[in-house]
């Protein structure tokens, strides 16, 4: 046995690897890897759901096909598709992540991102793995963009290169939170811009954010992208809020 691998094996009998969300060591747990009894309360996201926004349909008998909103407004993304629901140990852990400075969970959640599968999503058909931005000032109060740690996991994980300077905040806005949709859309209307618009013409962007609310912010993402010349955008949430329950 080499020497990387024995003191690997050392450490891990005195040191079991915990789950990164529940803390606990179970035989099967990895530091980037969620716990099976984590997972096990993760609501997953398949069919039937909208094929453009990926919003879910509470019966399960329906197929894929457009939901009304899609039917009836405009997208400038191609499709949208989320990981999880926003909801229990996933909810706990971005906000974990996001306001509790725990920047250790952005490898594990982005594992999940990297690891999404879809036959209507792939991954490897992108050019640039490009994060939702934050405006300067709120990265200096946060320290960090969790977008750009997650959607680095996913460049890594799908060896798709990782832009994340040609897409700009171009001014703070208010945090969306207790907003409605409507207020959400004015509130990052021109929030964006292209700085490098040659990197993003003829590409095929997959865009990472952290939580699909009601698709305000991707969407002013999509259409300033699009604008710049990007042939595609495909968006990819870790969780969506209101999955069709």
């Amino acid at each position: 046995m080499s020497p990387a691998p024995f003191w690997r094996a050392v450490l891990d009998f005195f040191f079991p690897a915990k789950c990164p969300l529940c803390g606990l060591s179970p035989d099967s747990s990895t530091p980037d890897r969620p716990c099976p009894d984590c997972l096990s309360q993760v609501k997953f996201f398949s069919s039937p759901r909208c094929l453009r926004c990926g919003t879910g349909f509470p019966s399960s008998s329906e197929v894929d096909h457009l939901c009304a909103e899609c039917l009836s407004e405009e997208r400038h993304f191609s499709r949208a598709r989320a990981v999880c629901g926003y909801e229990g140990v996933i909810m706990e852990a971005i906000s974990r992540l996001k306001y509790g400075g725990l920047t250790r969970l952005a490898k594990p959640l982005g594992n999940l991102l990297a690891e999404y599968q879809d036959p209507d999503f792939e991954l490897a058909e992108n050019d640039w793995v490009i994060p939702v931005p934050l405006h300067t000032r709120r990265l200096r109060e946060r320290g960090f963009n969790q977008s750009l740690l997650l959607a680095r996991q996913v460049s890594r994980r799908r060896s798709i290169p990782l832009n994340f300077t040609a897409l700009h905040r171009a001014r703070q806005t208010q945090p969306q939170t207790q907003l409605s949709g409507a207020e959400r859309r004015k509130n990052v209307r021109g929030a964006f811009e292209v700085k490098k618009r040659e990197a993003v013409k003829g590409k095929r962007i997959l865009l990472i954010d952290d939580v699909f609310t009601t698709g305000a912010t991707v969407q002013e993402c999509a259409y300033v992208l699009r604008e710049a010349g990007a042939t595609e955008v495909h968006v990819l949430t870790l969780a969506r809020v209101g999955w069709g329950y």
